[in-house]
């Protein structure tokens, strides 16, 4: 998938709200949000604007069932609704229902919805669908030119996995930014990438721009601000990722890296750190079977921020001390269309009090 600008760190608890609305008074917001507290009813007579900025409070408190609630009342009460349309789309893209998601948010622009502010929620949702000619003509565009010309190349040359059904990979876990590291292949040399939910994509040291592993946009540009990439081959294990959209940032070494959660997502990996391996499911035939389809689930979305985790708290970074506490610290399956973990154990009581 390419890579998506917008970043915040995967420590940090994202302040934005997940829906845009227009501002309102502080106290007339607060007025209304305390009465579709007090009286969900109330949601019926309030603008779709305030719904929808209460149903992004809800789901930042961690309340998703709530939110959700909330967001398909609005949509039928009001289904041409540019606000509601936009709204509900956003939720479910970034629970894992990206073609439905995207759907919705083309049907916002159609009733009237600001053209650029919802081509700034569809971008991200079409990259990770690979939907390439849907992002190469989206009207209104937040795409850089060197993004829109990938997206444009990337319509021909799709992004691919090869390999076994299933591929067992060595799989080291860390604490910090990254779940843990994998060892990648480009070319003749390995490095050791770590896996960032907060990133999307591949990110490679700039060094990586000369390389003709790197298909580079604009071409020749030697600017790690401006350019953007697609790395032909990554050779991980017995998996083979083809096409793979590339950033370019200071990794400290040309043999490391990082790898978005998001170029794995699709292959439905299970990470087992305690036995230090990782499983990814290359044929979507297999489905899950055993433990990985047997633990507990808990949600999650996919914003700018990356991928987080809802607990009773709110919302957290996966790779956040919280997220971490809500993923249990045992092994964990990632089942990315259903929005979900799936994970050994869910101690709750540790959440909120990790540091």
């Amino acid at each position: 998938m390419p890579h998506v600008p917008a970043r915040r760190s995967p420590r940090s608890r994202p302040s934005a709200p997940l829906t845009a609305r227009r501002p309102v008074s502080l106290l007339k917001a607060a007025a209304l949000a305390a009465a579709l507290v007090a009286r969900p009813a109330a949601a019926q007579k309030l603008p779709a604007t305030l719904v929808a900025a209460r149903a992004d409070s809800l789901m930042r408190g961690g309340e998703l069932k709530r939110a959700e609630r909330l967001l398909f009342a609005l949509s039928r009460r009001e289904p041409k609704n540019p606000v509601a349309r936009l709204a509900l789309g956003r939720y479910l893209a970034a629970r894992g229902a990206l073609r439905v998601g995207a759907v919705l948010m083309e049907e916002a622009r159609f009733f009237g919805g600001d053209a650029r502010e919802v081509a700034r929620e569809l971008a991200p949702v079409y990259a990770r669908l690979g939907d390439h000619k849907a992002l190469d003509a989206l009207p209104e565009t937040p795409l850089s030119r060197p993004e829109r010309a990938r997206a444009h190349w990337l319509r021909g040359n799709a992004p691919a996995a090869t390999g076994p059904d299933s591929v067992v990979l060595a799989f080291t876990p860390q604490q910090g930014a990254a779940l843990g590291v994998v060892r990648l292949v480009i070319g003749g040399d390995t490095l050791d990438a770590g896996i960032d939910p907060a990133v999307f994509g591949l990110e490679l040291d700039s060094w990586w721009l000369r390389r003709k592993e790197s298909r580079v946009f604009p071409q020749g540009s030697l600017d790690p601000r401006q350019a953007v990439g697609v790395t032909s081959t990554v050779r991980v294990g017995e998996l083979t990722l083809r096409n793979v959209p590339t950033r370019y940032r200071k990794q400290g070494s040309r043999r490391t890296a990082r790898v978005g959660l998001d170029v794995l997502a699709g292959l439905t990996p299970t990470f087992d750190p305690v036995a230090g391996r990782l499983v990814v499911r290359v044929s979507a035939a297999n489905g899950l079977s055993g433990r990985a389809a047997q633990g507990e689930r808990v949600p999650t979305l996919v914003t700018p921020a990356g991928v987080l985790v809802a607990g009773p708290d709110g919302l957290w970074p996966l790779a956040s001390a919280n997220g971490r506490a809500l993923a249990g610290g045992g092994w964990m399956t990632v089942d990315a269309a259903r929005g979900a973990l799936i994970v050994e154990r869910r101690p709750l009581e540790r959440v909120g009090q990790a540091k």
